[in-house]
């Protein structure tokens, strides 16, 4: 048991998982540090990452806890955590600046003096001459670890990450708070020392990214298979704007599995996008069109720029994604796509027609073989009783012809616009499909 036992100080914020006491397998815990996660200015995506991480090796995550600022608190949470679980992996509080306390509550949860690691200092130093700066003095903190620490290097950052074996059999993980440094050093190292210190055999999990299926479609679809092949879980998450379906199971069901994924394709079917976890609908549209060496031009309204962040979010989407035109206005409309003034006055911004009309224009003036177009009301004012907020209108140009649909969200602006981008995207897969047919 650490230094402060199991009592637990106030500020902490904490969920556990039931049956704590009777492990099937190796148990996890996750503490995150921060009192701008515990005052709601910051999400904690981090935990988010690490659960799923953690569950896909094999480990049996049993809960998660967030201590603000204070030195006693992450100390208390960390000892805790080590007492309930073989892994622990704590994120933040690894800064130069005074409220940056996780490797001091370490060192007091471990009873591990805090020494002076030249290596992290080194590593803090050559992080500041790779941007053009100098170390300032406030940066020696982060070289200041536990002693028996082991350095985790941050390749992204100045604050370097270690590791501890706080007792037989038990280890800790200390990572950067910043998502774009942490996840690095996930892969990079704490994956491959997780796998090498526990002898653990990870389920083996699919994944299907469905887009056009609600939850509970889904499930009427899907929902004997787990009747039909025993042994494998089959679980629905609802990840707005697409459902996504997972099979589970041990390895030793391999056969069975395979099985069941031959099964789940069949009935999904083009309403099944990836079996990816990282390709998204843009990665998926972007591989396609590279695949037939065809090119892409977006025209957006409402969404203002969205489905063209999402693709250029792909690393390589030169290759295949030409321009994009925001036209918000109608006389940008007109200038920058072609738009008609006269199927203005008649149907207005808000209709199929002038989506038709941005895609056509979109694809004339870029030479693309495909354009994407959307026009709605994103809302939470501009609507009528015909054109309520919500209302969007897609079409996609190309080979296929020109194919455009009307669709009504709720009154939410940002939701709305990811609706609209999502949907726009999964309208030009569909129609790739049936041009490669």
């Amino acid at each position: 048991m650490g230094l402060l036992g199991s009592t637990r100080a106030p500020g902490l914020r904490m969920i556990a998982s039931p049956g704590m006491n009777a492990p099937a397998q190796p148990r996890a815990w996750i503490v995150s540090q921060g009192e701008e996660i515990l005052t709601g200015l910051v999400v904690d995506t981090n935990a988010n990452f690490l659960c799923g991480r953690l569950t896909d090796l094999g480990m049996r995550v049993r809960g998660v806890v967030t201590a603000g600022d204070q030195r006693e608190e992450i100390a208390s949470a960390l000892s805790n955590a080590t007492d309930s679980a073989e892994v622990v992996v704590c994120t933040g509080g690894l800064g130069p600046t005074m409220d940056d306390l996780t490797a001091e509550a370490a060192a007091l949860a471990f009873e591990r003096p805090l020494e002076f690691h030249p290596e992290a200092m080194a590593q803090v130093e050559q992080r500041f001459v790779a941007i053009g700066r100098e170390a300032a003095t406030a940066d020696r903190r982060q070289a200041m670890l536990p002693r028996g620490a082991r350095l985790i290097p941050n390749l992204l950052g100045t604050a370097p990450g270690f590791t501890l074996e706080t007792a037989p059999g038990r280890h800790s993980w200390f990572l950067p708070g910043v998502p774009s440094e942490m996840k690095p050093m996930w892969h990079d190292f704490v994956d491959k020392d997780v796998r090498q210190l526990f002898n653990i055999e990870a389920p083996l999990r699919r994944l299907f990214r469905v887009m056009g299926r609600g939850e509970s479609r889904l499930q009427d679809l899907l929902g004997d298979l787990a009747d039909r092949y025993p042994g494998i879980e089959l679980g629905f998450r609802a990840h707005m704007p697409e459902n996504q379906v997972k099979l589970v199971t041990e390895s030793c069901n391999a056969q069975a599995l395979e099985s069941a994924v031959s099964e789940v394709r069949e009935r999904l079917g083009r309403d099944l996008f990836s079996e990816e976890e990282q390709a998204g609908l843009a990665e998926v549209v972007g591989r396609m069109l590279l695949e037939r060496r065809e090119r892409l031009a977006l025209a957006e309204s409402c969404t203002g720029g969205l489905i063209g962040h999402l693709c250029v979010s792909v690393p390589g989407s030169s290759q295949w994604l030409e321009r994009g035109f925001v036209t918000y206005s109608n006389a940008a409309k007109v200038a920058q796509v072609a738009v008609q003034e006269a199927t203005l006055e008649t149907h207005g911004a808000v209709s199929e027609e002038i989506a038709a009309e941005m895609a056509r224009g979109a694809r004339l003036a870029a030479g693309t073989d495909w354009a994407v177009a959307v026009t709605g009301i994103a809302g939470p004012s501009g609507g009528s009783p015909d054109k309520p907020v919500g209302t969007t209108c897609f079409a996609v140009d190309g080979l296929t012809g020109t194919r455009t649909r009307t669709l009504r969200f709720g009154r939410d602006r940002n939701s709305n616009r990811s609706w609209s981008a999502a949907i726009a995207l999964d309208m030009l897969r569909r129609q790739l499909l049936r041009a490669g047919q």
